[in-house]
């Protein structure tokens, strides 16, 4: 529906710079794997009138009942940005006509949109798909995320992701790690990027080994990153913090 695009396009424009990282909830990960991501900037005096429409636009979903939702996230390093992110089944929900539970709340909607058009200084979207059997779930949304933006040399995607499988994701499982999962940019960053995410308490997880680390011995370790380092030309780093009071999680209603 085109006001849904709208108001999403508005949310993005305060987004993060996003390693992608957002973790969807345990219901949108079972069978969601397109991943759109709204970056926003949001005006420097406009930052609480830009919450309270977030606020006010979650309520609004929750009253008429829709049923995709969205997590909002906050940037702890980098720019001082948000990102807005939700799953979609296939791409034809990318386009949707129109969702008839948001046709009695039209007017409140178009007034949430003018509010988020006001506060927001620029917007960016990513499309990307995550991959199913790079995933680790848990039943609960974490605190915090790492993400990664992973610039892979061309022609080495696939070398790339087969290391994550045989090396990757066996170590973060065996590091503890609750959520962590992998996707290829498909539209809005080049397509030789794949982008992580990985579950944090906190800052102070980094006071200690974390992730791939913490699950590999150090030998191991070293003969990890001499894999990687041929086909990766970089790799970028950046915080997020689960915003639940911007968010509207359906699944997670008591």
């Amino acid at each position: 529906m085109r006001e849904m695009r709208l108001i999403r396009c508005c949310l993005v424009t305060t987004a993060l710079a996003m390693t992608i990282l957002s973790v969807p909830s345990p219901a949108q990960e079972q069978q969601r794997n397109i991943r759109s991501v709204l970056f926003v900037k949001v005006k420097a005096d406009r930052v609480g009138d830009w919450k309270a429409a977030v606020k006010d636009y979650a309520a609004l979903m929750k009253k008429a009942g829709v049923e995709q939702g969205f997590t909002a996230w906050s940037a702890q390093s980098g720019p001082d940005e948000y990102a807005i992110v939700w799953y979609s089944a296939n791409w034809k929900e990318l386009d949707q006509s129109g969702d008839p539970k948001i046709k009695p709340v039209a007017a409140d909607l178009a007034r949430i949109i003018a509010r988020l058009q006001g506060a927001s200084a620029s917007l960016e979207t990513w499309v990307d798909e995550i991959q199913p059997d790079l995933v680790v779930r848990s039943k609960e949304l974490p605190k915090m995320v790492r993400t990664g933006r992973i610039r892979v040399a061309y022609g080495k995607t696939d070398d790339v992701l087969a290391i994550f499988r045989s090396d990757t994701l066996p170590a973060m499982k065996k590091a503890g790690v609750s959520d962590f999962g992998v996707a290829i940019a498909r539209f809005g960053t080049p397509n030789n990027e794949i982008h992580t995410y990985s579950s944090f308490n906190g800052w102070a997880d980094l006071d200690a080994p974390y992730g791939v680390q913490k699950g590999m011995s150090d030998e191991a370790y070293k003969a990890y990153q001499a894999k990687l380092r041929p086909i990766v030309e970089s790799i970028e780093w950046t915080m997020w913090r689960f915003e639940p009071d911007l968010s509207y999680v359906p699944e997670l209603k008591p």
